[in-house]
């Protein structure tokens, strides 16, 4: 009898992990760190939004921003925007990320129009690459 129960409450454990949703490895707060200049900070809402804060002398400009991800392809595709306001104001930026660990990713973006579909998806990570911790979950 306690077999059978066993047997049971282990195929239901399987099937709970097997139906919940994929991990969402970026979902949370990051912040830039090495060289970027000015700092930034990154929070990734379950979601598809995104608020990005940069740290600028005058005082913190923060906007709101779609995004979306793409776990299944190596690199990572990490597609943020299209941007309302700012240098790349009507334009998604197109990016590559890799995750260094559970609390450190680094990620390579290049503009792109998503009217016209021209992006420039980074092909590989360059000098502007950023790195970012995670400052919580």
């Amino acid at each position: 009898m306690f077999r059978g129960a066993r047997c049971a409450l282990l195929a239901s454990a399987v099937l709970t992990l097997a139906c919940q949703e994929p991990a969402k490895p970026l979902q949370g707060e990051w912040v830039s760190v090495g060289s970027a200049r000015p700092a930034m900070t990154y929070i990734f809402d379950g979601d598809g939004r995104s608020t990005w804060i940069l740290d600028l002398p005058q005082g913190p400009d923060t906007l709101v921003i779609d995004y979306r991800v793409d776990y299944t392809t190596t690199p990572i595709h990490l597609d943020v925007g299209p941007w309302s306001t700012g240098p790349v104001a009507g334009q998604t930026l197109f990016g590559i990320a890799e995750l260094l660990g559970p609390d450190r990713f680094r990620v390579d973006f290049e503009p792109g129009d998503p009217d016209t579909g021209a992006m420039e998806r980074p092909a590989e990570f360059s000098g502007q690459t950023v790195t970012f911790v995670r400052m919580r979950n």
